[in-house]
């Protein structure tokens, strides 16, 4: 009964520390979420519903939204031109460091849930989804694989712990636990 107790401990400080490297690679691909936020704040700024009572108000944010679009788009284009600069870009998460450090596939099993339809509303996943799709060729073999698998079990995540039976969490448990990581030093919170 105590050695159960010590390798499940030692499980999750593993999972633990796999997600605290992922989370630090995770800060270089979140940016793009401020973009995102800048497009909802001006949608919601040109609300036609409201524009009448709301012109004087409109007129004073206007710069302001103009010049935040326009540093968004030359950040943007001052990236897209570093990278066509390069012959190969540099991937924006260090796969293999995660891979080496992630002996209960922790990682794979993330992948394999999200890309089987797992936390499909929650901004995270669909941010790390997108990601992955688009930088999946520089990714190892590993990942490809658990991509593909979780793409092959589309509907059915929770047949991504029989391919993956060492990592005991759950994506939801594990983005928690990413947002945790990269956003704040307390404990997250339940946003149900």
């Amino acid at each position: 009964m105590g050695f159960r107790v010590v390798l499940f401990a030692v499980m999750g400080l593993g999972a633990m520390y796999m997600m605290h490297l992922l989370a630090q690679d995770w800060t270089r691909i979140r940016p793009i979420q401020g973009i995102t936020n800048l497009a909802g704040q001006a949608s919601n700024a040109l609300n036609l519903q409201n524009l009448a009572g709301q012109i004087p108000q409109l007129a004073g944010q206007i710069p302001n939204l103009a010049s935040q679009a326009s540093a968004a788009l030359n950040l943007q284009r001052g990236k897209r031109g570093t990278l066509q600069r390069k012959q190969h870009a540099v991937p924006g998460i260090d796969w293999k460091r995660i891979l080496a450090r992630d002996p209960f596939e922790c990682l794979q099993s993330l992948i394999c849930q999200l890309m089987s339809g797992a936390e499909a509303q929650s901004s995270e996943a669909e941010l790390l989804m997108d990601f992955l799709e688009s930088s999946l060729e520089m990714a190892p073999a590993k990942i490809g694989r658990a991509f593909s698998r979780g793409l092959a079990l589309r509907g059915n995540s929770e047949r991504c712990y029989d391919e993956y039976p060492f990592c005991l969490y759950s994506a939801k448990t594990m983005l928690r636990i990413l947002r945790w990581f990269s956003e704040t030093k307390s404990p997250p919170m339940d946003e149900e």
